[in-house]
């Protein structure tokens, strides 16, 4: 969309989603009441209500919560008749600026309310403008009085198709008024449902909206707009204009500790971690993310083969969105040596008080030891990491392909975790069955694990060496997870024991647990991040 103006209006709202609604349209005396079933709150999620027309003025209550709005007749300034998408809608203007949609009337109420507005309010029912063409192009614009963005289209170079005039000047000022008079209304959205805005590049406007945590399964919610505007300077000033208008109460707050250039799997890039009371912003060069708290449901710390790399995943619910990719995790990757010293900017009494002395107003240490640590105890999400199974190698992972994305695959006390692309959590509890397939090639076999629940589908993991087969086989039998077959693998696999594949050499392990909230001591050994090796004889 290319903002090439400014041009004033009014309104809030958005979307809706399907409907019905009763009502007749006749004449009515100003003591004359109306009332219109199944009517809905544009652009929120209220269900739908009972709306009452009258002399006094107008009042809506839903059917299924307390939720009640009443507008006396001396705020009503204007009212008009628009299309909407449960139907018909009624904007009602108030003075001030804003105003509020009503959704769901029939194309038949517009005669009868037509009559009654004037006859009870005083005031005219005027039919909206509004753009049919489907145009992507025209005029954004801030309504400071309602607080909205608004957006219309329209072709004003017609208008003046065939006059003459006297001075280039005139010429200009009567196209533009004549523009103007054609413009349409596109949409418009109130600038308070906005959660963030940033500018991926200098043309362009991204426009983040507050998830909608009443809305059912089935509705539509919109969380992303984007403009590109031509002129950088004015994309500039519209960014700088929804930035102070946008509500980011949400994530307020001074920063607490901020770490640079942190590296990200995914979505891949470096980024600058900030980490405030209640959220995180991650900056990037071309996008910024902030995240409350409350939306990271798990962390998990995750010590790669290698023994050089640990990645520490960040899930989340909701997830973040960039353009139409969602990211329900989070992959930072560290490598095993790098140190940092992190300044925490919070008093002796909150470390004290609020975080019960679990961070120090300093920390010191190894950057994945000191990031995951900050994290944990800011957020208060428990942190997992695998506690009880060990490759033949020692590793705390195998490697696999997950499709054509090679990566790791880890097991955790209650699930599977792969990394990196694409990051994947599998709960053992939704697992209904492990196929263990292509046994007979001497040097790789593949797993095969269908899923139900919320993730239902399969997950091929593919090439996976024939020497950890044992020690997988071992571990998920003892978990209790359903595997084909499962009888004819145990009598071929006689090294199956009852201690799930824990020896003498795995005495560190023993102490972690798979939440590494129970575990004493706050800085988690170094050792366990290590692939274990096999002493000389």
């Amino acid at each position: 969309m290319d903002a090439r103006g400014a041009s004033g209006a009014a309104a809030t709202a958005v979307i809706g989603a399907g409907g019905a609604t009763p009502g007749g349209g006749s004449a009515a005396a100003p003591s004359v009441s109306r009332t219109f079933g199944n009517i809905y709150l544009a652009g929120q999620s209220s269900g739908s209500g009972v709306l009452k027309l009258g002399a006094n003025g107008l009042s809506w209550k839903a059917k299924e919560t307390t939720r009640t709005l009443a507008l006396a007749r001396s705020e009503v300034s204007s009212l008009s008749w628009l299309r909407g998408s449960r139907g018909w809608q009624v904007r009602v203007a108030i003075r001030g600026g804003a105003s509020i949609r009503f959704d769901g009337f029939k194309d038949s109420d517009y005669s009868g309310l037509a009559t009654f507005f004037p006859a009870t309010l005083g005031l005219p029912l005027s039919r909206a403008k509004q753009a049919v063409r489907g145009w992507s192009w025209g005029e954004v614009a801030i309504n400071r009085a309602s607080g909205s963005l608004e957006f219309r289209t329209g072709n004003g170079a017609e208008g003046n198709a065939g006059r003459v005039m006297s001075s280039p000047a005139a010429a200009r000022d009567a196209t533009a008024a004549s523009a103007n008079a054609r413009m349409e209304d596109a949409f418009e959205v109130a600038l308070g449902s906005v959660s963030n805005v940033q500018m991926p590049s200098k043309n362009e406007l991204a426009l983040d909206f507050h998830v909608d945590d009443t809305a059912a399964r089935q509705d539509e919610c919109l969380v992303e707009v984007r403009f590109h505007v031509s002129d950088e300077t004015r994309a500039a000033s519209l960014y700088e204009s929804i930035k102070s208008r946008a509500d980011t109460s949400a994530f307020a707050g001074e920063s607490i500790c901020t770490f640079l250039d942190m590296p990200v799997i995914v979505p891949r890039g470096r980024y600058d971690v900030d980490l405030f009371p209640n959220h995180v912003k991650l900056h990037g060069k071309s996008v910024d993310f902030k995240i409350l708290y409350s939306s990271i449901s798990r962390l998990f710390l995750l010590p790669k083969p290698d023994g050089q790399h640990v990645a520490f995943v960040v899930s989340l619910d909701p997830p973040i969105r960039q353009g139409n990719t969602m990211y329900p995790h989070l992959v930072f990757q560290f490598d095993l040596e790098d140190a940092i010293d992190a300044r925490l900017q919070l008093s002796a009494e909150e470390l004290s008080n609020k975080y019960n002395g679990k961070l120090a107003a300093t920390e010191r240490g190894e950057t994945w030891r000191v990031f995951s640590k900050v994290v944990r105890h800011l957020s208060g999400t428990s942190l997992h990491m695998p506690k009880s199974f060990l490759t033949s190698r020692g590793h705390r992972a195998v490697r696999t392909a997950l499709g054509a994305n090679e990566g790791f695959l880890f097991f955790l006390d209650t699930s599977f975790f792969f990394v990196n692309k694409p990051p994947t959590y599998i709960r053992f509890d939704d697992v209904e069955e492990i196929d263990f397939r292509r046994l007979d090639v001497d040097r790789r076999f593949d797993m095969h694990v269908s899923v139900s629940g919320s993730g239902t589908g399969a997950f091929l993991f593919s090439n996976i060496d024939r020497s950890e087969f044992d020690a997988i086989l071992r571990f998920l039998d003892g978990k209790g997870v359903p595997i084909e077959h499962v009888e004819a693998l145990r009598a071929g696999n006689p090294r199956r024991d009852d201690d799930n594949g824990e020896g003498a050499d795995d005495a560190a392990a023993d102490a972690m647990d798979d939440d590494a909230d129970s575990l004493a001591d706050e800085a988690l050994p170094e050792e366990d991040m290590r692939p274990k090796k096999k002493s000389k004889s």
